[in-house]
């Protein structure tokens, strides 16, 4: 019996029968699990992907609008069918609803420099921002493997930024022309005698040439080997060097008379203007030269590029002019002007992304204005005239590129934006020392005005003696927004910002506070002499000053305006916008 039951034994080893039975029913539990997973794994393969591309959309959409990204990313998600997501800032809890989806959209700065680590170059909150980082989270869909492998959360992150650049100015723009005192004026920046009329100026005013083809203009005439325009920009150019390079590149033909005559008018070739406190090109100058209008389509007005090379070519130097009786309702004028140099950094034109910042240059004026009387007891006792001496300081006014936006990536539907606001000005009713203008490490003393000062009837009986003093301060410390849509561009339109606490005119807002100190003295045999009072005086003195703001402050406004100043304004113009399309960075 032991026997047979070895021998079963031996058989059931040697047995075949049955094993690829035995051997499924132990794999297949294997096999199923196995191919659950890998069906899983492939669908959120296909998932993450197509979270990948969303996200890409996204973050580039929201690029190009970045002023309003997070709304630009939920339409990006909503049109790709992505249902219950949500938007979440940095502080919202990682947990959320089961079948919701997480966006987080965080607007920074992207800088393409080569020597910072890849994962550095996107700084989170940088201003202004340039770029959007888009985060997507969510859980991804699986059908078998819950149980082996539990949830799985599928993140994806994309970079985007859209270099969009605007080229914009800050300065004055003549909106009066007053054509002997723009003679007088700008003939004393650069050291000659002009005589333009109304109609050249207004032909200068008028005329526009493109950026880039005027440093081409330079290039050539300066005989440069430069190869971009930045390079370009590292020389210097005489004003007649930039008044050729100007009438070479302009298609206007009043404007090249007007060219013509200032070429012709001997400017001493010494006035030299560094061109890159002339013109900012930011990245633009990077391009290799010869681009012109399709390297950036920016016109540039001709008679603003002509008074900044004037302005700037006089740089601490200080003009002198005479204008005589010249200008009606005044007998006499006489004005010192005193430009400094442009704020380190900074000139009055630029392109550049937003954060870029253009300045006017810090500019002085003394003027001394002779006004009369038309009888009464300024003629019969003052001497029918009364000196009135100004001084006025200005400090730089400033515009900054606040944000450009091309909704469709196309520059006709660009919305630019920029903040700006008038430097700050300070009026005084008294002398200076003239010497003292062009110093502008310290402001010069000002004394109270010697208005009148006389004998008479000339037998020295009666001495009058009147001195005056005013001060008026014009600010305004908070940036004012100015929007440009292409229709402005394309218009040449100028905007200004203006203090709003000039509620009068500048001459009223000085005499407003006028105080004057009167000193009549009888002397000798003076007997029956009229000798009027102080206040009578003072009430002449009043009211043939008030009669006369007008034409002071027209002449103030044509004075500062040539030199691309203005008392308690600034005129900005947005000159091209160049879209930089959205692209994905990181």
């Amino acid at each position: 019996m032991f026997t047979a039951v070895l021998n079963r034994l031996s058989e059931f080893r040697r047995a075949r029968k049955g094993n690829m039975a035995t051997m499924f029913a132990l794999s297949l539990p294997i096999g199923l699990a196995t191919a659950a997973l890998a069906v899983d794994e492939g669908s959120l393969y296909v998932e993450r992907r197509e979270a990948q591309s969303i996200t890409d959309l996204a973050a580039i959409y929201a690029a190009g609008n970045i002023a309003k990204a997070d709304a630009a990313v939920l339409k990006v998600f909503n049109n790709n069918q992505q249902n219950n997501v949500v938007l979440v800032d940095g502080s919202t809890p990682q947990t959320l609803t089961v079948g919701y989806k997480r966006v987080l959209v965080e607007k920074g700065r992207y800088a393409a420099d080569p020597t910072v680590a890849v994962d550095a170059r996107f700084v989170v909150g940088a201003m202004p921002p340039n770029a959007v980082r888009v985060t997507y989270s969510k859980d991804g869909t699986t059908f078998f493997a819950n149980a082996l492998i539990g949830e799985r959360k599928i993140v994806t992150t994309a970079v985007a930024t859209a270099p969009a650049e605007a080229a914009f100015s800050v300065g004055s723009r003549l909106a009066s022309l007053n054509g002997g005192l723009l003679n007088s004026l700008l003939g004393g920046l650069l050291g000659t005698t002009l005589s333009l009329n109304v109609m050249d100026y207004n032909a200068l005013l008028g005329a526009d040439v493109n950026a880039l083809q005027f440093i081409d203009a330079l290039k050539t005439g300066l005989n440069l080997t430069a190869g971009t325009y930045n390079e370009v920009l590292q020389a210097e150019a005489s004003v007649g060097q930039i008044l050729s390079a100007l009438a070479t590149v302009n298609k206007d033909r009043d404007a090249d008379i007007a060219l013509n005559k200032l070429l012709g008018s001997h400017i001493p070739g010494s006035l030299k203007v560094p061109l890159k406190n002339y013109i900012d090109l930011g990245a633009i100058g990077k391009l290799s030269t010869g681009r012109g209008a399709a390297g950036l389509d920016a016109d540039v007005g001709i008679m603003e590029l002509v008074s900044a090379a004037a302005a700037i070519a006089n740089g601490k130097n200080q003009v002198a002019v005479d204008l005589g009786a010249g200008v009606p309702g005044l007998l006499g004028v006489k004005l010192n002007v005193a430009i400094g140099e442009p704020p380190q950094g900074y000139s009055w034109f630029a392109v550049g992304e937003p954060g870029k910042i253009v300045r006017t240059a810090q500019t002085r004026l003394q003027l001394v204005v002779t006004v009369g009387g038309t009888g009464g007891l300024v003629d019969s006792v003052l001497g029918g005239s009364v000196r009135v001496p100004l001084y006025v300081e200005l400090a730089y006014a400033e515009a900054q590129l606040k944000s450009v936006s091309c909704p469709t990536g196309k520059p006709a539907s660009a919305i630019v934006t920029v903040d700006a606001q008038p430097g700050v000005a300070e009026i005084w009713l008294g002398d200076i020392n003239p010497e003292e203008l062009r110093v502008f490490t310290k402001r010069p003393v000002v004394q109270p005005a010697q208005l009148v000062k006389l004998n008479p009837v000339g037998l020295n009986v009666l001495t009058v003696d009147v001195k005056g003093a005013a001060n008026v301060r014009i600010g305004n410390m908070t940036p004012q927004a100015l929007t440009f849509n292409k229709s402005d561009i394309d218009a040449r339109r100028v905007k200004s910002v203006s203090t709003r606490n000039l509620t009068q005119s500048l001459t009223a807002s000085l005499l407003s506070g006028l105080t004057l100190d009167v000193d009549l003295k009888v002397l000798g045999l003076g007997l029956g002499l009229f000798v009027p009072t102080d206040a009578a005086v003072k009430t002449a003195i009043v009211g043939l000053l008030s009669g006369v703001t007008a034409p002071i402050d027209g002449l103030l406004y044509n004075v500062l305006t040539l030199v691309g100043v203005k008392v308690g304004e600034a005129d900005v113009r947005v000159h091209g916008v160049n879209c930089g399309r959205s692209v994905l960075v990181l």
